[in-house]
């Protein structure tokens, strides 16, 4: 018997991401899937995106690591000026960037900057990509966006915004697939249409789940749990400061 956990949309939120972590028990044959957008939003992407590469390199024939548009617009800007939004910093990401710096790295880089808030994104950029403390988790980061963006077993396909299904559909395509769809991007919420989704795993009875659970707000990050024996799909409800594993 396996287990196949994912996780998604963490948004900067480390305490958050850990709480849920700290639910899986990693067996030999298990894999535990990241879905997705683990800056902006909550203050440690850092931190964040370092627990998530130490766990890829203790356990990597079990854990993957898949890119959402969030990880893409931060690496875009580290490294693909191509690519890059040139408001990323000013528009999106500047807790993202925040979280690599200490509070008097960021002061010292503040004073030298006395021009436009591009300005000091520009020198921010500088001074994170010369930081030799930095380097392994920059190098990995930079490995990961040049990686495939979907992870698929034969019955399954994981990806971050889900699959073109219907084009143009908004919020999300729901309903009949040939393979299990599990993304985040969109808020179970949202796509449910019903508030008491927040903070939780939809399932639309059909072959799509949503695990984004709107983490920034919910303070939760859903972790849909699927057992390859019984072919079951299970997640967590917190209440209090305990959690209980239900169903889906």
């Amino acid at each position: 018997m396996s287990t196949i956990y994912a996780l998604s949309d963490m948004h900067g939120c480390y305490e958050e991401m850990m709480a849920s972590l700290n639910l899986i028990q990693l067996g030999p044959t298990d894999k535990l899937i990241f879905v997705g957008d683990y800056v902006d939003g909550g203050d440690h992407s850092f931190h964040v995106l370092a627990e998530i590469m130490q766990l890829e390199k203790s356990y990597p024939d079990q854990v993957v690591v898949l890119w959402g548009n969030h990880d893409e617009w931060f690496s875009n800007w580290l490294f693909f000026e191509e690519q890059a939004m040139p408001s990323y910093v000013v528009d999106v990401g500047f807790k993202t960037v925040k979280s690599f710096f200490t509070d008097s790295e960021l002061q010292e880089i503040v004073a030298e900057n006395a021009h436009s808030e591009l300005d000091l994104a520009d020198l921010l950029h500088e001074k994170l990509l010369a930081n030799p403390n930095k380097q392994e988790l920059l190098s990995w980061i930079k490995e990961k966006a040049l990686a495939t963006r979907y992870y698929q077993t034969a019955e399954k396909i994981f990806v971050h915004a889900g699959i073109d299904e219907e084009a143009g559909k908004f919020p999300a395509t729901k309903g009949l697939f040939f393979k299990d769809i599990v993304s985040g991007h969109f808020n179970s919420e949202v796509v449910a249409k019903d508030a008491d989704y927040l903070g939780l795993v939809y399932w639309d009875d059909q072959n799509h789940y949503f695990i984004d659970g709107n983490t920034v707000k919910s303070g939760v990050v859903p972790v849909l749990k699927y057992d390859t024996m019984t072919k079951s799909y299970s997640s967590y409800k917190r209440k209090n400061n305990s959690w209980a594993e239900y169903l889906i």
